[in-house]
């Protein structure tokens, strides 16, 4: 898909940001993706091991690749998040909501991804709305836009939920990120919120997040279960149910695969960002048929 209104390709790394910030950056550019998602941890083990930013961003031009999501923040809720999370999980949400931003603003990114790592039922509605709305209100002095995403096995568990949130936040860079193995292998009710997406108005979905999965368990949880994601077109997802109503509506930003397990471990930095580009293109010009 091309043109003037076709959303920008990030490049996420999924479960190969282990191999380093290099690599993420490889990654993309061997899949010619304009950009790329970084973790707040990554970010900041680069500044701490005395790389500036200025480092950061020449590291990133010298491959055509521009860092523009942060991925992602915990902090704006009142409970960051919850006791049970796996050490390495809690460690990448170890940040306050003004270091997120530091961070993002550092590398010159485009906008935050948000969630709620808390445990189900711990925090009030209305306390996630007037949060997220304050965390909005400090993004948008450093010109970021904040995409909240719903994690099925977390504190915001729905599409329904997160919409609520955004739209009674109501801020102009407060918007949502659909993760397709989310909405559709990992929600208890996925018709509702694919019932649901017409309803919410164009511009309010910004970021899309492609994986596909086989519909057969693999894991006793659901956590693990995530281990299990494909890159698109490669399960039994259908894919096109999230793809296509998006790209009718328009005002999507950016989409780009993300993959976690075997299905990006075995590949090469290079053949990762291959992949990532091709799946996301063809997955794309389907849905846009």
């Amino acid at each position: 898909m091309t043109g003037q209104n076709a959303p920008e390709l990030t490049f996420w790394p999924g479960s190969m940001a282990s191999r380093g910030f290099i690599a993420v950056l490889d990654a993309a550019k061997s899949g010619g993706f304009p950009a790329t998602a970084l973790s707040p941890l990554t970010l900041h083990e680069l500044l701490v091991s005395g790389h500036d930013r200025q480092w950061i961003r020449a590291e990133a031009e010298a491959r055509d690749v521009r860092p523009a999501q942060l991925d992602g923040a915990a902090s704006w809720a009142p409970i960051p998040y919850a006791d049970d999370l796996p050490a390495p999980i809690k460690q990448r949400f170890d940040f306050t909501s003004t270091e997120v931003l530091d961070l993002a603003e550092a590398a010159c990114m485009d906008s935050v991804l948000a969630c709620g790592a808390f445990a189900a039922g711990t925090v009030p509605l209305d306390e996630l709305v007037t949060a997220f709305a304050a965390f909005c209100r400090m993004a948008e002095d450093r010109g970021l836009r904040v995409e909240l995403e719903f994690v099925p096995f977390w504190g915001i568990r729905d599409l329904a939920t997160a919409w609520e949130i955004v739209r009674r936040a109501d801020r102009p860079n407060g918007t949502l990120l659909l993760d397709t193995w989310h909405l559709l292998r990992a929600s208890d009710e996925p018709q509702a919120a694919l019932a649901l997406l017409p309803d919410i108005p164009k511009g309010r979905v910004t970021g899309l997040q492609l994986a596909d999965a086989s519909l057969s368990s693999h894991s006793d949880t659901l956590f693990g279960e995530g281990r299990f994601r494909r890159f698109p077109g490669d399960g039994e997802l259908g894919l096109d149910t999230v793809i296509r109503p998006l790209l009718d509506k328009g005002g999507l930003l950016t989409v780009g695969a993300e993959v976690f397990g075997e299905a990006i471990d075995v590949l090469s930095t290079e053949e990762a960002g291959i992949r990532g580009a091709e799946t996301t293109r063809t997955a794309l010009a389907r849905a846009s048929q």
